[in-house]
């Protein structure tokens, strides 16, 4: 899809232990402010969907809904996909990417077998 000028987006796929995925998609805006043309970059859109080729989905970190400045955290259980958790959390409680790996690596190690 093409983006604007002014939009930038990261998308990709983590593979990480015990054969967990971590799908990302994350869009910035731009603008360039002042004389100098100082680049500034927001992010305003963000997805991190943890899961498991064949099985289950385990963690969903998303704002893609109405209220962009909602955060909505599901957590799965990897063994039956039922789910476990489901929060709203403040723009400040968003995790950060190693933040989200490392709660992939916590839920996941019961199954590690």
């Amino acid at each position: 899809m093409d983006r604007p000028e002014n939009e930038l987006e990261l998308r990709g796929r983590v593979f990480c232990h015990r054969n967990v995925r971590l799908d990302v998609e994350k869009l910035y805006e731009t603008r360039y402010l002042g004389r100098c043309g100082t680049r500034q970059v927001r992010c305003y859109s963000y997805l991190f969907v943890g899961w498991i080729p064949g099985s289950h989905l385990i963690i969903k970190y998303h704002n893609h809904h109405a209220n962009p400045d909602e955060y909505i955290h599901r957590v799965f259980d990897p063994l039956t996909g039922e789910q476990t958790l489901y929060e709203t959390l403040h723009r400040h409680q968003f995790p950060v990417f190693s933040e989200v790996l490392d709660e992939l690596e916590l839920i996941t190690r019961p199954i590690a077998g």
